[in-house]
């Protein structure tokens, strides 16, 4: 969804960070050599997308189930969230290894 809104072609994203295994700002910095679609109106348009974005039960329940979090009414519902606490979660997992 990203990738597809700033113009970036998924082989060539994922050859650069295959290949340079960048940090944040080194692989912000080339995002911004190469989107095609990079203006102030496509981030905002692919943001607002993003903030109304919900995943479907099953991925919500996944990841929920995952971290140990009870899919009741106080557990995130939207994709950003449930995003954040999956790579908090991965995170977490690689460094235990």
């Amino acid at each position: 969804m990203t990738l597809a809104a700033l113009g970036l072609d998924e082989q060539a994203v994922s050859g650069y960070i295959k290949q340079n295994k960048p940090t944040y700002p080194q692989f912000e910095n080339w995002v911004k050599e190469n989107a095609k679609s990079l203006t102030r109106d496509a981030i905002e348009k692919h943001n607002a997308a993003l903030r109304g974005y919900n995943h479907d039960d099953a991925t919500r329940q996944g990841i929920l189930g995952a971290c140990g979090v009870a899919d009741d009414a106080s557990a995130p519902r939207d994709a950003v969230n449930l995003n954040n606490l999956d790579d908090w979660y991965e995170f977490h997992q690689a460094v235990l290894k």
